[in-house]
């Protein structure tokens, strides 16, 4: 049974203040691992493609860096809190430094047996899928415990921004390769990253006892992370109120991402160039959350009770307007509340929770936005597909309305409260 009042925080002693460097090493980790990640999903899909010509192969692609670490999740979420932090977070950047090493390998060696890479290609994405979920739990175990309250959350906000500057340079400069026919080259470049963002973490978290709170002076050692037998997580309704507003927005962006090419042909048909430009909107869109959130311009309260009525006004919009600079504008400023409610979300998921549940809620938070990512991106495919582009925003509206009702009727506010500033 759920318990009505939020959660009673453990406090540990608080962390050693960070330093700057910290922050600026944590904050290069995000760039570097989004920029590998955009620039290697780029290279891959595109290689999909041109080696079946099978759009569905791509989307199949697409699901499978989502589902399994969502099924998987589930299973594993009780070792989330085991083994430090910092060592598991760089152990997956390096695993995935690996896994584009032998892409690279692969392509150069044997790119012309279709099979074959087409199969690797599926395994590297499944590989990326597993380690993007261990990887999230250990950073937010890490943020948890090496940063205080108010600068983990602005470090997590500023982080959104890092990753999506990384993701964008990284799909551009793919895509210059691609053009090239530098595919080897690509994948290289990934590996690199990658292991450039391991390092990055690893002088981050120098003087850091791997994420887990210093013991104090005059208490006795708590148990080492790695030794510590886990602890099941006491559900409240804090935490249920974290999962279930946690899949609008998780939905809204790859659903918004989903719809951008038949959006694109139907404002400005025969101009690929659009189709770059509302690229670029939506990502400057969820930069400028990032900088929003972390420098506290608007406050996570205000995110909460404005971001998803705001999205439910500019979803149906986009698929009525034909101007094409005034579909642009709206699809900023919905990546930009979309993203706004993302990333509050995601502080929620490293503040509301005790401290010895922080890694597997982070799973378990991690299945819920997966799974809403795969199944928004194949109902916008879908409805476009069936019924043009103006039924899915109107879908995507509805939802947001649905989640905006459930709000205000429950009240969930009190129960995260805690962990909101204003």
């Amino acid at each position: 049974m759920l318990s009505s009042t939020p959660p009673k925080q453990l406090h540990p002693p608080s962390p050693s203040p960070p330093r700057r460097n910290s922050r600026l090493f944590f904050t290069l980790f995000y760039t570097l691992s989004s920029f590998a990640e955009g620039g290697q999903n780029a290279v891959l899909l595109w290689l999909t493609y041109a080696l079946t010509s099978n759009a569905f192969l791509i989307g199949v692609m697409v699901v499978l860096s989502y589902l399994p670490a969502a099924v998987a999740g589930l299973l594993f979420k009780r070792f989330a809190d085991r083994g430090r932090a910092n060592v598991v977070a760089r152990s997956t950047n390096l695993t995935l430094s690996l896994v584009s090493l032998l892409l690279a390998i692969q392509h150069f060696s044997t790119g012309d047996n279709i099979p074959l890479s087409i199969t690797v290609i599926a395994a590297s994405q499944i590989v990326l899928s597993f380690a993007k979920m261990f990887n999230k739990a250990a950073l937010n175990r890490l943020v948890r415990g090496a940063f205080g309250k108010e600068d983990a959350k602005r470090l997590l906000a500023a982080s959104q921004s890092a990753s999506l500057i990384g993701q964008v340079i990284g799909t551009g400069l793919a895509g210059m390769a691609l053009a090239q026919g530098w595919i080897t080259a690509g994948l290289l470049c990934a590996a690199l990253s990658y292991a450039a963002s391991a390092g990055s973490l690893a002088l981050g978290t120098k003087g850091y006892p791997g994420g887990a709170a210093a013991s104090s002076g005059g208490a006795a050692e708590a148990p080492s992370p790695a030794t510590r037998k886990p602890q099941a997580i006491r559900w409240n309704r804090g935490l249920v109120t974290v999962l279930l507003f946690s899949v609008p927005s998780s939905g809204a962006l790859p659903f918004l991402s989903t719809l951008l090419v038949p959006l694109a042909k139907s404002v400005s048909p025969g101009q690929p160039s659009y189709y770059a430009l509302l690229n670029i909107v939506t990502s400057a869109g969820g930069f400028l959350a990032g900088i929003v959130l972390s420098t506290g311009l608007v406050g996570s309260r205000r995110v909460l009770r404005w971001a998803l009525p705001v999205a439910t006004v500019l979803a149906p919009a986009l698929g009525l307007l034909d101007l094409a600079y005034g579909v642009a504008v709206i699809a900023f400023l919905l990546s930009l509340v979309a993203t706004c409610h993302v990333i509050t979300m995601q502080v929620l998921t490293n503040q509301v929770p005790q401290d010895h549940e922080v890694g597997q809620f982070a799973i378990v938070r991690n299945v819920v936005a997966s799974l809403a990512k795969a199944g928004f991106a194949l109902a916008a495919g879908t409805l476009a597909g069936l019924y043009g582009i103006t039924v899915p925003y109107a879908v995507l509206a509805a939802s947001t309305a649905l989640f905006t009702v459930v709000w205000l009727v429950m009240r969930p506010e009190r129960h995260i409260a805690t962990a909101l500033d204003d």
